[in-house]
């Protein structure tokens, strides 16, 4: 047989093809083409997945490669057994990095698709193939349990500084959004207006989302350096109300994590010497006068405060 037709079946064979779709290139029998691949020494494909140690889990059939740039043991894994060998072996041959390696490598130009821009075309045929998949129930975070998860997940990274460059981007767009008015009005309750225009007709000027650092605030009173929390009984968990394992639907949270964010808004006001209130919707629907106590309460302090400073 000529040589340059054995180099071809050589190269054909080394490049994945099996033997009848050499057949069909280069149109010889099987037999013939057999007999050329036994006579250098190459394995079939149906053979060389025998020669492989495989581990079993009891639902997959496992095979470790050695990532060529970190050198770290990677697992391939598939259901069959041939797919496993399939794949393992064609990640040798492509010399596949391991996932981690490879994400390294595709930051900047590295990307391969650095510079390029979706055509409006197939923006379309992406949105139209995307549409109404997980959303709503589908979605997985609408479990509590795989949200749960996430969010453990995410508050250890947060914890241990992970992500502080996250923190410093969110408060400095925040900060900038602000100081561009962008961030125009927030919401507000009924009873926390009601609140606001009884404290004024106390003769107390009082500002409305007062902001202390990343967080707002319901209510402000200068004079008193008072700040007071409104916490509607489904929004914040009323204690009372509900357990810590409740799981609010609308803000997508266990009451626990609403608890554990309001009590460290708290921690810092108070850091900072603020005083604080928190008055409970429960609690207000039952007296209204509550306000009127915490204020007299609260104005009592100062100017006891403002005696004793005149006296020293």
């Amino acid at each position: 047989m000529d040589s340059k037709l054995e180099k071809q079946i050589i190269s054909e064979y080394k490049k994945g093809k099996s033997s009848l779709e050499i057949v069909k290139i280069v149109n010889l029998s099987k037999p013939t083409i057999l007999s050329v691949l036994h006579k250098h020494n190459l394995v079939r494909k149906r053979d060389r997945c025998k020669k492989l140690s495989y581990e079993f889990d009891g639902e997959y059939y496992i095979l470790y490669r050695t990532c060529p740039s970190c050198g770290n043991q990677v697992p391939t894994k598939s259901k069959h057994k041939t797919i496993a060998c399939r794949n393992h072996l064609n990640k040798i041959n492509e010399n596949t990095d391991c996932r981690e390696c490879s994400l390294l490598k595709q930051h900047g130009k590295g990307n391969p698709f650095y510079g390029k821009k979706h055509t409006k075309k197939t923006k379309n045929k992406i949105s139209k193939s995307r549409k109404g998949k997980s959303t709503g129930k589908d979605n997985a975070m609408a479990n509590p349990k795989h949200r749960s998860k996430a969010i453990k997940k995410l508050k250890e990274k947060w914890d241990s500084g992970e992500m502080e460059h996250a923190r410093k981007i969110m408060s400095d767009t925040m900060k900038l959004t602000i100081s561009k008015g962008k961030l125009k009005s927030i919401i507000k309750s009924k009873a926390e207006t009601e609140i606001k225009n009884l404290i004024e007709e106390m003769g107390f000027s009082v500002v409305s989302s007062y902001r202390v650092k990343t967080k707002t605030c319901d209510l402000y009173i200068p004079d008193l350096n008072l700040i007071i929390e409104y916490n509607g009984d489904y929004w914040h968990c009323n204690p009372n109300k509900y357990s810590k394992n409740y799981y609010n639907q609308k803000k997508s949270k266990y009451a626990w994590e609403i608890w554990e964010y309001d009590q460290n808004k708290i921690d810092l006001l108070n850091k900072l010497n603020y005083n604080v209130e928190v008055i409970w919707e429960q609690d207000y629907n039952l007296n209204k006068n509550i306000i009127k106590e915490v204020i007299n309460t609260h104005a009592k302090k100062t100017r006891h405060s403002t005696l004793e400073r005149d006296k020293s």
